[in-house]
């Protein structure tokens, strides 16, 4: 039963080091860099503009 457990826990040490080594190493030069998308932040901060707007206004 040990060897079990400390088997899976080797594995899973493992494959969670391949995934974070292949995570940072950098994207091909052929390759485009993804953007991120700011929408839910824009609309987040005009949303609280708006808000503290209305506040002063009134």
């Amino acid at each position: 039963m040990r060897y079990v457990i400390i088997n899976s826990l080797i594995m899973s040490s493992r494959r969670a080091r391949s995934k974070l080594l292949s995570s940072l190493q950098p994207p091909p030069a052929s390759e485009r860099l993804p953007r991120k998308d700011h929408t839910g932040f824009i609309i987040t901060l005009l949303t609280i503009s708006f808000g503290i707007a209305v506040y002063l206004m009134t």
